[in-house]
């Protein structure tokens, strides 16, 4: 029997090469906004993103966001009550992964870049209201963040309406 690949003098030299433009790789990925990371990027993608490597590390450092931003829709019926609807944060079997997908909706939805979103998820969510729904407002909410191991509320610090959808001129 011979050697293991990654025992040999080549195995280990050429390992140590791979290992090390990876790191170079994800160090180029994650340089600071600007023209360098622009243009070397899509160089850089062709290594990292087969590999899923492509991380974004600006959350974790060096000052993460102290808030968290949400979206809910504030629903107006016929007779004037007002019902607030919020995308569903539980479930009962495969929680995690449901969860996960109404928090990637969230990102999307509240985001102006996304705004062709904006008037089918307020038809949407008309349709999720039992009553006659006359108007909808989607709403980003701001909220702080907790620290890890924090218990206890999340404290609001504002709201922002950025969609309305009103209903009522489509009734005959």
């Amino acid at each position: 029997m011979g050697t293991r690949f990654e025992q040999s003098a080549l195995g280990q030299v050429l390992l140590t090469a791979v290992m090390a433009v990876l790191v170079v790789c994800v160090a180029l990925w994650n340089l600071p906004p600007g023209r360098p990371r622009d243009e070397l990027r899509p160089t850089v993608g062709r290594v990292l993103l087969p590999l899923g490597l492509d991380q974004d590390w600006a959350l974790f450092a060096p000052d993460p966001r102290g808030f968290s931003v949400g979206f809910s829709a504030r629903v107006t019926l016929a007779d004037g009550t007002e019902r607030t609807w919020s995308p569903p944060t539980d479930g009962v079997l495969l929680a995690p992964y449901r969860s996960y997908r109404w928090q990637k909706f969230d990102e999307r939805v509240r985001a102006d870049d996304f705004s062709g979103l904006w008037e089918p998820t307020a038809r949407w969510v008309a349709r999720q209201v039992d009553g006659e729904v006359r108007r909808v407002v989607l709403v980003r909410t701001f909220r702080d963040a907790l620290r890890p191991g924090t218990l206890g509320p999340r404290v609001e610090r504002g709201s922002y309406d950025f969609y309305t959808l009103d209903l009522s001129a489509d009734l005959p």
